[in-house]
C-alpha cells in the first residue's frame, strides 16, 4: 500500500512539518527571552534616571535611665534602665539605581514541550538531488474531524511548560561607583567599587 502524498490528504487539518513545529516553539521561547532581557535593560535605564530621597544615616544614642520599681509591701527597688534616642539625617537625593534598586533579570532555565498531535508520514512528489522521493513527517492538531473520521482517540490539548529563574544582572550593565573623598587631608582618596 503506497504512502499518501503531501498533496493528497489532510489539507484541512492545517498540517505542518514536525520540525517546523518544534522550531517555531523554540523560536517563541528565544523571542520571549529576548523580550525579558530588553525589559530588564529598559528598567535599568529608568532606575538610573528616577530620583528618590534617601535617608543615608540614622543615629541611635543609648543613655542610662535608672528606673524605680515599686514592690508591694517592700521598699522600691532601683534598676538600671536605658533609653534609645534615634535621629535621622536629612534626606539626600540620588537615583534609584544609586540607592541600590536593581532590575530583576530572568532566564528560561528549562522548557518542556508536550504536543499531542497526529503524526503522519508522507512521501514527496518531487525527487531530491539523487532522484529519491523523500519521506517527511507531518503533524496536525487533533480536532473533532480527525477524531470522527479516523476514530482517533487522544486528548487534543498541548502544553508548554517553561521555568523562569531570576539571575544576577550582568556586571557590564551596572555602572562602577567612583567615590572621591576630598576630606581626607591634602590629597583626596579615590575608591572604585564595581
Amino acid at each position: 500500500m503506497p504512502l499518501p502524498t503531501i498533496t493528497q490528504v489532510g489539507n484541512e487539518l492545517q498540517e505542518a512539518n514536525f520540525g517546523e513545529i518544534l522550531r517555531s516553539i523554540a523560536q517563541g521561547i528565544a523571542d520571549g527571552q529576548q523580550a525579558l532581557d530588553l525589559a530588564a535593560v529598559k528598567t535599568l535605564i529608568v532606575l538610573s534616571k528616577t530620583m528618590v530621597d534617601i535617608i543615608p544615616e540614622v543615629t541611635e544614642v543609648v543613655t542610662a535611665q535608672p528606673l524605680t520599681i515599686p514592690i508591694s509591701g517592700q521598699p522600691s527597688v532601683q534598676v538600671t534602665g536605658a533609653r534609645v534616642t534615634a535621629n535621622a539625617s536629612d534626606p539626600v537625593q540620588m537615583t534609584a539605581l544609586q540607592a541600590g534598586m536593581l532590575p530583576t533579570f530572568y532566564q528560561f532555565t528549562e522548557a518542556t514541550i508536550q504536543l499531542k498531535v497526529s503524526i503522519q508520514l508522507r512521501q514527496s512528489t518531487q525527487a531530491d538531488a539523487e532522484g529519491n522521493l523523500p519521506i517527511f513527517a507531518f503533524a496536525s492538531h487533533v480536532n473533532f474531524r480527525t477524531q470522527n473520521i479516523y476514530s482517533y482517540q487522544v486528548d487534543a490539548s498541548s502544553s508548554v511548560t517553561a521555568t523562569l529563574k531570576p539571575i544576577p544582572p550582568n556586571t557590564r550593565l551596572l555602572p562602577s561607583n567612583i567615590l572621591v573623598n576630598t576630606l581626607t587631608g591634602k590629597q583626596p582618596s579615590v575608591t572604585v567599587s564595581p
